[in-house]
C-alpha cells in the first residue's frame, strides 16, 4: 500500500516537473532596519522617570472614570525608535521595488474586472513573477495559476498567464494593453484594487 502511494507521488512529480520560475536566493539587507547603540534606553529620558511601566492585574471591571491619566502607558524611546525604524525600512523597500509590484485588478473592455493579479517586481531588471485568479467565475469554481516570469519588449511588459499573455504599457498610475488568448486580442486596463 505504501509503495502505491510512493509510486503515485513519483508519477505526479514526473508529470509536472519543476517550476519554470526559480525564486532568488534570500540576501539579507546591507543595513538592518533598526540597530540601536549599546547604551540606548538604559537611562530614562527627561520626564519618563516617573511613569508606571507595569500595572497590577485587573481583579474587577474598571470604569472609564477610574483612569486619572492616559489609557495606556506611553511608549518608551526604544519602542518609538523601533517603530520608526520598521516604518522607514518598509518605505525604503517600497521605493526600491519596480512599477508592477503589488496587487492589481485586470478589467476588460466592458469595464468589468475579471482577473486579480499579484506580482513581485524587485526592480532593476530582475524577474517579475506572481499569480493570478479569475474574478468572474461562478461561485465555488476558482481558476488561478502562476503569472510570469515576465519579459519586456521595448515599452511593453509581457506577463504570461495560463492560456495567454498580458501585453501591458504603463499609463499613469496603472497599465493598459491587451490579453492575448488563442490569437485574439482583448483590451484590458490594469489598476490597483480599491
Amino acid at each position: 500500500m505504501i509503495w502505491l502511494a510512493f509510486a503515485s507521488a513519483l508519477t505526479v512529480q514526473a508529470t509536472y516537473g519543476p517550476l519554470d520560475a526559480t525564486p532568488e536566493t534570500y540576501q539579507p539587507p546591507a543595513i538592518r532596519p533598526f540597530e540601536p547603540p549599546s547604551d540606548f534606553g538604559r537611562t530614562p529620558a527627561q520626564g519618563d522617570g516617573e511613569t508606571i511601566r507595569h500595572r497590577a492585574p485587573l481583579t474587577r471591571p474598571v470604569t472609564v472614570d477610574a483612569y486619572a491619566a492616559s489609557y495606556e502607558v506611553s511608549p518608551s524611546d526604544m519602542e518609538i525608535a523601533y517603530d520608526q525604524g520598521v516604518a522607514q525600512a518598509e518605505l525604503d523597500t517600497d521605493r526600491r521595488m519596480g512599477p508592477l509590484d503589488g496587487r492589481w485588478r485586470v478589467t476588460g473592455g466592458d469595464g468589468r474586472p475579471f482577473l486579480s493579479l499579484a506580482l513581485t517586481d524587485r526592480g532593476g531588471g530582475r524577474m517579475i513573477e506572481g499569480a493570478w485568479t479569475r474574478l468572474d467565475d461562478r461561485p465555488g469554481v476558482e481558476h488561478s495559476g502562476p503569472a510570469g516570469p515576465a519579459t519586456t519588449d521595448g515599452q511593453t511588459v509581457i506577463v504570461p498567464i495560463t492560456g495567454g499573455e498580458l501585453h501591458l504599457q504603463q499609463a499613469g498610475a496603472g497599465w493598459t494593453g491587451a490579453l492575448i488568448q488563442n490569437g485574439r486580442r482583448h483590451p484590458v486596463t490594469v489598476t490597483r484594487p480599491g
